[in-house]
This record gives structure tokens, sequence and C-alpha cells, in this order.
């Protein structure tokens, strides 16, 4: 195998720097570069030259994990950040600030685990050598403390990080960090661009007492959990409505996306109409994702929210999926109620780009899917419908309700059946669609549809040959995504489908497609998206 052009085929030490490497300038190498994939520029290429050096420093520390459960990892990282070569390179750092477990502490099934323990000593006795012995004693694991204390003395280092996110969803509250976040403000805050925060609520009153200063933030993510070291939730919604809705209020006049998940038994109502009470004036993405019977029992304050930022609104994503058993009638009802309320109101999200949404299986919830993407035909781009298996009515329903969208380029939904009789419609409906994901009901699905007919579910049995009859010659389609069962439909299929649409080039998002079968001649080497 050859080595590339620009390696040198010589290694020996005598060899003149650059004798045979192609003397090229940067501007060169950097379009070289980007017909290289990634990973051999993080771990190959390093030593091309100097400019290849850089791109792989940069691909291998623009995102740094720092995770304490196991603090030995950690600390490697930290020490090789405190070199300022490496660290002023880390654009996003992730800190998960875990639970550190005490190695030495013994297993609740000790009396079960003592024979193998017996035999683990012995085997480690005969086989470890004495240095082996004298090094691990030399470095001891570090404490949770000593991490945090190496993480404090590397923020300055941190000169070009825009994105921060903390997560200590499972970290008991005799932990001290409000050190650590006063250093983080001290030093980088100033130029974060997004913030991403998840933990319990109790956990939030520290991070909010250190007075973070966050003038450039644009992008705000809360996730709530609920605390395991505390029973109850008691003072939890006192510390939402009293600190953290107040610390979000004091960005709104900046934050142009803005994500709230909970996952904690917590009534967050109170929250959001705290929220609807101040302007968001350039908000333009909102994603909220919780259960809506446990979560929002008053929905008012978010129904008021969306109405008032619904000039600047361009993306929303309403995951309210109910708790409990999927698809019950009474726990479906009121969410599918309050989707038909908010898509009553005159002007309502009139100008979204991308609507990520829950409709329920519940017809009020369905019909208000169709009169929000009706609103929003002059400039929706995407459209995905969660969780509601299509029957094959509702899914042509969709399809007319979109085909006046002719901006629309990417749709997603998940249908009890598929067929030509679908694409067919879709082809004709949708023809300005660049990327199809659909995702197929299976005999457990039907089992929870509303008929017991389940014979014409998942793909037709004659559908890969109807398929072979058909060109669908102006469909501007570029990717194709199908799963079933979880998993991707069978490799035969797809191929069949992509031959009946010549500007298919692509499956499931992945910019490419094996084409070993396909009698058409390759596409443009292309990553599908850029």
């Amino acid at each position: 195998m050859h080595s590339p052009f620009w390696v040198s085929s010589t290694n020996s030490p005598s060899s003149p720097k650059g004798r045979n490497m192609v003397d090229l300038p940067p501007e060169v190498w950097l379009h070289v570069a980007r017909f290289i994939p990634d990973s051999d520029l993080r771990d190959k290429l390093w030593a091309v030259n100097s400019l290849f050096l850089d791109i792989g420093m940069n691909l291998r520390w623009r995102q740094v994990l720092i995770m304490t459960r196991n603090t030995v990892g950690p600390m490697h990282i930290l020490e090789r950040l405190l070199d300022p070569f490496v660290a002023k390179r880390v654009r996003y750092l992730i800190l998960r600030l875990t639970h550190v477990k005490d190695p030495s502490a013994e297993p609740l099934s000790n009396v079960n685990n003592k024979p193998f323990r017996q035999i683990q000593q012995t085997f480690r006795r005969v086989f470890t050598t004495k240095k082996d012995t004298a090094t691990v004693k030399q470095r001891p694991r570090p404490t949770f403390t000593e991490v945090i204390d190496a993480l404090i003395a590397t923020t300055p280092s941190f000169t070009h990080i825009h994105e921060l996110n903390i997560d200590c969803w499972d970290l008991p509250p005799s932990y001290n960090l409000r050190p650590l976040f006063s250093s983080i403000w001290a030093t980088f805050g100033p130029r974060l661009e997004g913030l991403f925060l998840g933990g319990n609520v109790e956990g939030y009153r520290d991070l909010i007492a250190s007075k973070p200063a966050l003038p450039r933030v644009r992008e705000l993510r809360l996730e709530f959990t609920n605390n395991l070291f505390k029973p109850g939730q008691s003072g939890d919604a006192g510390i939402l409505t009293n600190l953290v809705g107040p610390f979000v209020l004091s960005l709104a006049p900046q934050i142009e996306k803005f994500r709230v998940w909970s996952w904690a038994l917590l009534d967050v109502s109170a929250f959001f109409s705290l929220l609807a009470q101040s302007e968001f004036p350039i908000l333009r993405a909102l994603n909220v994702r919780m259960a809506f019977d446990k979560s929002l029992r008053d929905p008012s304050g978010l129904k008021t929210l969306l109405l008032r930022c619904s000039s600047t609104m361009q993306s929303l994503e309403l995951r309210l999926n109910p708790s409990g058993l999927p698809m019950n009638p009474s726990s479906e009802q009121p969410l599918s109620l309050w989707l038909s309320e908010c898509a009553r109101e005159d002007g309502c999200l009139a100008r979204l780009k991308s609507l990520d949404i829950y409709p329920t299986s519940m017809a009020a919830g369905f019909d208000a899917l169709l009169t929000s993407i009706k609103r929003t035909e002059g400039s929706l781009l995407e459209l995905i419908v969660r969780d509601r298996y299509l029957l094959p009515t509702e899914a042509k329903m969709v399809a007319d309700a979109v085909s006046p969208c002719e901006n629309l380029k990417y749709l997603r939904m998940n249908v009890w059946r598929l067929d030509t009789i679908l694409i067919d419609h879709l082809a004709e409906k949708a023809p300005n669609i660049s990327r199809l994901w659909i995702s197929i009901g299976d005999t457990a699905t039907n089992n929870n549809t509303a008929t017991n007919n389940n014979a014409v579910g998942g793909i037709a049995k004659t559908f890969q040959q109807d398929i072979q009859g058909r060109l669908y010659a102006k469909w501007k389609l570029k990717d194709i995504t199908i799963w079933q069962g979880g998993q991707e439909i069978d490799e035969d299929i797809m191929h069949a489908l992509a031959r009946s649409i010549p500007s298919v080039y692509s499956f499931f998002g992945n910019g490419h497609m094996l084409r070993e079968d396909l009698s058409t001649s390759s596409p443009p080497n292309v990553p599908f998206g850029r």
C-alpha cells in the first residue's frame, strides 16, 4: 500500500527535512484537509506539517469531557490542559460532576463475592511486580476535591471556550461547587455563548448564588431531575420561582435559543407563568420536554409564553407526552385540548420554520397539528411528527397539509403502513423535500392502534416489487431513512426505493449509500447536508 503523496517515503534519520514533502501554500493544504476524514486528521496525520498538527490538535481538543465518577482519568486530562498550547483549543467543555464512589467500600453482596475476591487477591499477589505496586502507591486515586481544585487551576487557560455544559444530577449536596462556579464566571464566563445546566433543582442554588456574568450567552438549556439525596421535592418549587426564574429572566433580552426539560416529579407551571410575564424579544427557538400531566398541571403560562414569542419564534419542539401507558385517553385528552387551544389562537407560531411535536393519539391533537401546518405553510422548512403512528388516511392528510409548503425540506413521521400508495402521494404532494424519515409500525405497535386488522400494518408484502415499476423523476429527494422495530429496514428495499428516485444519493443521513447493486452512476462525492 502506497503512502499518500504528502507523506515522506523514508524514515531515515539522515533524510533532510521536507525531502519528499510537496511544498504547497497553507491554503492548498487547508483545501486538501477538507477531503480527509476527521478521524485521520485527528489521529494519524499530525506529522505531515505544522498545519496538519494544528488541525489535528483542534479536532482532538475542541470538545473536552470531564467525568468525576472515576477521578483518575479527569486528572490526567486536566494535567494536559495546564499546557496553554492544548487548552486554547477547547471550544466546548462538558462537566459531569457525579458522585464519587469509594473504591474501598465493600459491595452489598460481599458474602457471595468472598471466594472470587480471594482468588482475585491471590492472582494479584502472583502476577503484580514490586515495581507496579510501588507505582500504584506513588499515585493514589485523586479525591473529588482535588479534581475540582485542578479544574479551577485550569480555567484561566481556557481562552476560547464558547459553550459550557454542567451536569450534576447525582451529586450530593455536601459537595461545595461555589468556588468552581466563581472561577468559571471570572475567567471564561463572559465569553460563553451557550450554557447548558442539568441536575436536581437544589443544585441550582449554589450556581445562581455565585452570580454568573454571562453577557454573551445566546443559548440556554435547563434540565431538571429528581434529588436522589433528599426524600420528596419540598422547597424545589420555591427555588424554581425565586432563583431559577429570575436568573432566566435576567438573560431574557439576549436569549435566542431556550430549552427546558424536566424529568423531576415537580410541577413547573409557576415557573412558566413567571417567564410569561416578561419579554423574550429575540427568542428564535424553544424546546420543551416533560410529562404534561405531571409537570404542567396549569399550562396557561406556557401557552402565554408561546403567544408572546410567536413573532420571533422560528423553531419549536413540544414533546409533552403524558406519563404512564401510551395512548391512554384519560391522560392524552387534556394535552390534545390544550394543543387545540393554542392552535385556535390567531397568529400563534405563524412564522415557524421548524416544528417538532407530539400531537397525542386523540383526534383533537391531530387536528391541531394540521392547523399548525396550514398556518406555517409559507415558512415551514422542517416537520417532525413524534410518537404517533399514523393510519393510512392520516398519513395522506399530513401529505395533503404540507403540499402548500413549498419551502419544506425535511419531513419525519411514523406510519402504520408503508406501501406504494403512500410513496406516490408523498412524491406528488411534497416534491421539494430533500430528506424523508419514516418509521413503520410493527406488530407491537399495531396492537395499540384503533383497529384490529394487523395484517395491513408494517411494510406491504409487495412493496419491493411494486416500487420497482415506478419512477419519481421530479422528486427532489436526496436522503431517505426508513426504520421498523428500532432498526433500519432491509437493504434491498432501500436500494429498490432509491432506483425509483434518481435524485437520492444518501441513506440514513450518512451522505452516502451502498451502491453495489445500483446500475446508475455514482453521484458526486459531496457529504449530505453540506
